[in-house]
């Protein structure tokens, strides 16, 4: 439910995964963590996000995110937590040589970059729902609790 631009989805396979190592995650607790993140593991995008990200926040300057290449040397996944994606929703933040901005992210996620998971059991199919006008996610076929 959670979802920043909604795909209208009904159906999602959910396939339960295992670390084959405690796998390195770096957590994005914050505006300070993704800057650090981004000052860290530098990639300029200035020529693909200035439109859409002046839009937004009205930075006219150089843009970055991530490198991602790069972040995989050190972290396999990074976890924006429910409390970083609700501090930086399309604010400029500074970095060396220009801005940030944290978007295409939901709340809560994880961003997985190496193969760290492997599979750990049967892929299984769940469907969107809408139980007394509550969008909830069910495994398919499942009948509504009444609760």
């Amino acid at each position: 439910m959670l979802v920043e631009d909604d795909l209208g989805w009904s159906q999602a396979r959910v396939q339960p995964l295992r670390p084959v190592r405690p796998p390195r995650v770096y957590e994005v607790t914050g505006t300070a963590a993704w800057v650090e993140l981004v000052e860290r593991y530098p990639l300029e995008v200035t020529f693909s996000r200035r439109h859409d990200w002046w839009r937004t926040s009205r930075h006219s300057g150089r843009w970055f995110i991530p490198d991602w290449l790069a972040v995989a040397a050190d972290h396999d996944a990074v976890h924006l937590t429910v409390a970083a994606y609700l501090a930086t929703p399309g604010r400029a933040l500074a970095v060396e040589g220009g801005a940030t901005l944290v978007a295409g992210w939901d709340p809560d996620a994880t961003y997985w970059l190496t193969d760290v998971l492997t599979a750990d059991g049967e892929p299984l199919t769940w469907e969107r729902c809408d139980d007394d006008g509550t969008q909830r996610w069910r495994p398919a076929g499942a009948v509504a609790d009444g609760g």
